[in-house]
């Protein structure tokens, strides 16, 4: 049973990254399209925030996992 609730945490997790990782995606997106000049600028806060919310997401699935990884 404790092996099934991981799962499902894991999964939620992993959910809720990808909403918010496409939401933000589009936002990004739209400003790109308004602010041509600022493409670069916009990428690279992307690339931050996607990389920033994967280690979020990583560390809590890490957290329930048997399988101990130092991160």
């Amino acid at each position: 049973m404790e092996q099934l609730e991981f799962v499902f945490k894991a999964i939620k997790n992993i959910v809720w990254n990808f909403v918010l990782t496409g939401i933000l995606a589009i936002i990004i997106g739209i400003l790109i399209f308004v602010y041509p000049t600022f493409l670069s600028t916009l990428v690279g806060l992307l690339l931050v925030i996607i990389g920033i919310s994967t280690l979020i997401a990583a560390t809590k699935i890490n957290k329930y996992s048997k399988l101990k990884i130092k991160l």
